[in-house]
């Protein structure tokens, strides 16, 4: 079962999923095990894929940046990442070797949003058995964003707030509807204020603390309305809003 895990830590690691990478690390597994094939770590993963909070998060851990794989690279020698590099401990202007021959499984078939079949062990970890020093700055850090309806009667916004580990589309898209008490299947799309349709984690990642955002309703056949209506409630005493 142990080795499971493990190459489950290598996986998460690889894609970037530090919510499973967390919780994988909770079941203390061997977080320098490596894999029987090309002799890579979680860390070596971390390093060639330039996940810098992954590797800040298995460095914390106790990963060894120092050791080697089947062909004696280490993480820094399949590093291009300058802030991973430096975490490493290496020289952010060195080159990097050929990319590696073996591809895994995982990556001819990336697993859907980015994120690995981990089971039940799925969800925000309790760091409160674990000591500060093995925490890493991101996962204490919290995006706050402004949120509304667009074209709502009520033209304020509120505020919320959304760990930047955690930060992909998928997240904040659920976060928005469920603050705005709209569901997801009425949601045409987010806007970051003025004009810009976010599509993906790149584009999110890229938001910065109070940023104005919008969701765009769908509008049904023959409306030039959306299809909740969405008033705010101090305008609305005494009645029941349907959403």
């Amino acid at each position: 079962m142990s080795s499971i895990l493990e190459e489950k830590l290598r996986e998460a690691a690889c894609i970037g999923d530090i919510e499973a990478v967390l919780a994988l690390l909770s079941q203390n597994l061997d977080i320098n095990a490596k894999n029987s094939v090309n002799g890579w770590t979680a860390l070596h993963w971390a390093a060639k894929r330039g996940n810098s909070q992954v590797a800040d998060i298995l460095l914390s851990h106790g990963a060894n940046p120092k050791i080697q794989n089947l062909k004696g690279e280490t993480p820094g020698n399949l590093c291009t990442n300058p802030e991973t590099l430096a975490l490493l401990g290496e020289d952010p202007s060195q080159a990097p070797l050929d990319d590696a021959k073996f591809t895994p499984n995982y990556l001819k078939n990336a697993p859907v949003n980015g994120q690995v079949d981990i089971g039940k062990l799925r969800g925000k970890p309790d760091f409160s058995a674990m000591p500060t020093t093995a925490l890493p700055a991101c996962l204490n850090d919290d995006l706050v964003l402004n949120v509304r309806i667009a074209g709502s009667s009520d033209p304020d916004f509120i505020e919320v707030e959304i760990p930047r580990w955690k930060l992909t589309y998928l997240n904040l898209f659920k976060i928005c509807c469920e603050e705005l008490e709209v569901l997801e299947s009425q949601v045409e799309r987010i806007r970051k204020l003025p004009s810009t349709r976010l599509r993906k984690d790149s584009d999110v990642k890229r938001l910065d603390n109070f940023q104005s955002l919008e969701l765009v309703l769908k509008m049904p056949l023959g409306s030039d309305k959306p299809n909740n209506c969405y008033q705010s409630i101090s305008t609305c005493k005494n009645q029941t809003i349907l959403y």
